[in-house]
Order: C-alpha cells, then structure tokens, then sequence
C-alpha cells in the first residue's frame, strides 16, 4: 500500500464522545465536537508540529490513570523503598493507616489475613502507598512515578501494581519498547501504538490494566538498577517530550480502538492478525516490509538437540492428552503469504499438526526468535533457519525504523501497518 496516496483522518476528540468500558469508543456528538486538521494529516510531522519539556500532558487531553501489574507472577514477598515522605492508605479511603518520611529496602509479605509491611501489619487485603512526590517509590530495582497498591493473593502471595497518569506511563514504554537511538517519527507512531494498547486493555479488570512486561507492553518505569547496581533512566527527557507530542493521539477502526498488536522485527511480512489473535480487526493485516532487513534477527539460525526437541513435542502432547515419540520429520505447512505458519511433526507411527506459535513457546526459551522457520533434522539434532523476531503481528518496531529513515512520517508509518485505521486526538 501506497502510504501517500490519503489522509488518515486525523480528528479531535471530544472526551464526552469516549466510552472507556470494554473499548473505547469515538462518536461525534455534534458539529462543534471533532473537526479534520487538515486534507493531508498523513503527512504531518508531529515533531514539528508541536514541542514538549514535560511528561504533563496539553491541558485539554484526555489522561486517564493506568493500572500496570509489576508483578506478573504473584511473590511470596517483595522489597520497597520510598525517597521521601508517604502514607499507607486502604485503596479508596481517605484514612490514613500509616506515614512516615522515608523507608529504605522494607520486606512486604502477607501475614495472616493481612499485609506486613517491615514491622507494621495492615489487617486488610490491600493497601496503597501514597507518596509526597513522584516519583518517589521502588519496588524491587525499579523506581515508579505515582502510587502503588499492594494486594494479597491466593497462596500467601503479592502482587504490586503502579497507578499513574497515562502519559507518564508512555513516557517510560516507548524508551522500554524502542531504543532511543531510533529516529523520532518511529518513536513517535510506538507511543500512539502503544497508547492505544492500553487503553483497549481497560477492560474492567478488578486490579489491574497491563502487565509491565512484554506479556503486555514492557514498562521500567522512571528508572532503575542494572545487574552491576548502576541507575538507569527509564524515561528520558526526549521520551517526555514525544509523550507530549503525541498526547492524547490513537488509533481507531470503525470508531473505537483496538488491540494494537506489535512485534519487534517481522522478518519481511507481518503476519494476518486473525491468524494469531482473536481479537483481532482488519486493520491488523498482513502487509509487505523489507523495511527491518538491517535488524540483526531479520534472518537467525539455532539449533536444538533432537532428544529435547522430541521432549518438548512430548510434553505439548501430553497437556493434550494425546502421545507423540521421538520426533522423525518436521515439515512447515505456511498456507497462504501472512497466515500464521503451522507444521507438521511426526514420529513415525503419528503426525500431528502443530501451530508456529504453539511449537515456538513449547520450546525452550530462545530457541525460535519467531513462529517463522525452516528445520533440518539428522540423528542428533534439530537445527532451525528462520525470520524476525517476536510473534510478526501488526507494526513492526524495526519496520517502523525503516521508514522513519526513508522519510515516512508517525502517521503513515502507522498507516502503513494498520491499513485502514483512523487517527484520532483525544480530548478531555
């Protein structure tokens, strides 16, 4: 597709006009809500366009409050501090349950039907830790802006959960997603992408919104230590600014957002949304893009011992109720161009059909950089030639590289692989 050839159809938003349940929905209410910016927004330069110092978003944006699991797993307890003073509360009361001016590496456990917090135990199943300025709070080797809630969890386990503006959220994802090496306009199109992924997650969850790790998007929040003990920044100056430059913009089909899938190196062609998730829209289509061949996992090759590759495919099996031997042959099956690829395993007596993202994540960690591969088998091992990096669906962050460098602008990079969106300007 030609990314040139129309205008996205940019708008502004009215905040009266979003419905944030399970979507959020965009609906002009009347003449005066939204209006076009111009015939050719497609080829707008946000960078240009506006200029920012800091995460605080334009006064007239729409900045709801995420809620980001820092604790995918639950722990049995995990560690704070706090730079300055704070106050403990019951998350949606006033009461104060404690306060003081600072902590430092304080253990926080369950304890009996509470929550201890150093020598200090709360008879309650959560709580919210309130700072005096933000950012202010660790938890673990992460320094986070806004508040933290703490809930107790089946099996005398934690999790920890950061609540704080949205933009301030977007302003760490798009350094934690993208180096800042990348040009501007691809940074910018990842935080759109990556606004619009977490507001199509705001989907009623008691607790929580998204995860701070790639099972959603990755978050490191303000800063933090490295192995080595050394702070680094998890939000820059610059990813302030594109924060503010992009404030409030999301992408929308048929007038709502949605699950804007991402990948971080399609290795040529992205993969037909449908084919990998549910949930996805049309938009999420399988487009042509040779702009991440500089990516060091466009191509890859690995190599599995056969023994644990046929463990593996045991294993799987097994989880199904069904039996699998040493594995023979593994052949690929990929259909269609984009389709998600399948293959197919036999061990001599059965052959059975398996999908490119099942066999990736039924093998060790790091042996397949994505779904997409070839294999060769001899008496030993198993060894794989494949291409991209991470599941191909929807934008591609090495892509978006790419045609930053050829002179793309965010908005039609984000045409480019969401085809058929809209982009739109949320207001509050």
């Amino acid at each position: 597709m030609d990314v040139n050839r129309s205008a996205i159809g940019q708008k502004l938003v009215s905040r009266r006009s979003v419905i944030a349940a399970a979507a959020v929905s965009v609906v002009p209410l009347s003449a005066g809500a939204w209006h076009l910016l111009s015939k050719d927004s497609s080829g707008q330069s946000l960078s240009k366009a506006a200029s920012a110092t800091g995460v605080s978003a334009p006064p007239d944006t729409w900045n709801p409050f995420v809620r980001v699991n820092l604790t995918p797993s639950p722990l049995t307890d995990l560690t704070i501090s706090i730079d300055g003073p704070f106050r403990i509360l019951a998350p949606g009361s006033a009461k104060i349950l404690a306060q003081s001016d600072s902590v430092k590496n304080r253990i926080v456990s369950v304890e009996g039907n509470g929550i201890r917090v150093g020598d200090e135990v709360f008879p309650i199943s959560q709580i919210e830790i309130v700072t005096a300025r933000s950012p202010s709070i660790w938890v673990g080797r992460n320094q986070y802006r806004g508040s933290v809630r703490i809930f107790r969890r089946p099996g005398n386990r934690l999790i920890a959960v950061n609540l704080l503006p949205l933009e301030e959220y977007l302003a760490s994802v798009v350094n934690s997603e993208m180096p800042a090496t990348f040009p501007d306009e691809a940074r910018e199109a990842q935080t759109i992408a990556a606004r619009t992924y977490v507001l199509s997650q705001m989907k009623g969850h008691p607790q929580f919104d998204v995860f701070a790790t790639s099972r959603s998007q990755k978050y490191l929040g303000y800063q933090y230590l490295d192995d080595a003990g050394r702070r680094l920044a998890g939000e820059t100056q610059g990813s302030r600014e594109i924060a503010a430059r992009t404030a409030g913009i999301v992408c929308t089909w048929e007038g709502k957002v949605f699950t804007t899938y991402y990948t971080a190196v399609c290795g040529g062609r992205t993969t037909l949304g449908r084919s990998v998730f549910k949930d996805a829209v049309p938009a999420i289509a399988s487009v042509e893009c040779d702009w991440c061949r500089e990516a060091d996992r466009y191509r890859w090759t690995s190599s599995l011992p056969l023994n644990r590759m046929s463990k593996s495919l045991q294993e799987y099996f097994a989880a199904q109720n069904e039996e699998f031997g040493q594995l023979k042959s593994l052949q690929s099956a990929f259909g269609d161009a984009g389709d998600l690829p399948f293959y197919m395993v036999s061990d001599g007596i059965r052959t059975k059909k398996i999908a490119g993202t099942d066999l990736r994540h039924s093998l060790p960690i790091g042996t397949l950089d994505s779904p997409r591969f070839t294999a060769e088998i001899d008496a030993a091992e198993v060894r794989f030639s494949g291409a991209g990096h991470g599941h191909g669906v929807g934008f591609c962050q090495w892509g978006s590289r790419g045609l930053a460098l050829a002179g793309r602008t965010a908005l039609q990079i984000l045409q480019y692989y969401y085809p058929g969106s809209a982009t739109v300007r949320l207001r509050g």
